[in-house]
């Protein structure tokens, strides 16, 4: 391979070169010619390999490029695609924002159910993310529960969403209640 690619390039041809080096799967190789020679291409190289190595069932490899190619969701979708999860919210936690690791960790534990989803939740120390899970599932002694044992200043939020569901149910007088615990008397 190596002969041939230094032969592609004396001929001005490193595309050729890096279509043998795609075609005998040698990643590594292809890579560094693209990058060499044609630049503008790696990222979406980088994604088309990602694409590649997760139809073949490579996902680390696939989670590399993926991640080289800029698009570090891609292997998240990928991981939550195969139920992988701790793989998943290990590649949120290495790239992405809070939110997104909240958000990540939020889809991921609604896959799973209530209770192993609240466990994966905590487990990864996303508390606040459990609370919101809870309180959106309408599983406020829960979520009462978990802002009494480990973050008390969301006990509002919950107090929020609980009066809107109270006032859903056209059960108002709890509503107003409820509004009045969450500092919004203005909504009751």
């Amino acid at each position: 391979y190596k002969d041939s690619e230094r032969m592609y390039i004396t001929a001005n041809e490193p595309d050729l070169a890096i279509n043998m080096y795609k075609n005998a799967k040698l990643y590594d190789h292809m890579i560094k010619l693209v990058g060499k020679h044609r630049k503008e291409l790696l990222k979406d190289t980088h994604i088309h390999l990602a694409q590649e190595c997760e139809t073949d069932g490579s996902h680390k490899q696939a989670e590399h490029h993926y991640i080289e190619g800029g698009h570090w969701s891609g292997a998240v979708d990928m991981y939550t695609v195969h139920e992988m999860w701790d793989d998943a919210i290990r590649v949120a936690k290495a790239h992405g924002n809070q939110k997104d690791i909240e958000n990540i960790a939020v889809k991921v534990a609604n896959s799973m159910g209530a209770d192993a989803g609240r466990a994966f939740l905590i487990k990864n120390g996303l508390v606040d993310a459990a609370i919101e899970f809870e309180a959106n599932k309408n599983n406020f002694d829960e979520a009462f529960r978990l802002c009494s044992l480990h973050a008390k200043y969301k006990e509002p939020d919950v107090h929020l969403k609980f009066a809107l569901f109270l006032e859903d149910e056209k059960r108002y007088k709890e509503a107003e209640e409820e509004f009045i615990k969450a500092n919004k008397p203005a909504e009751a």
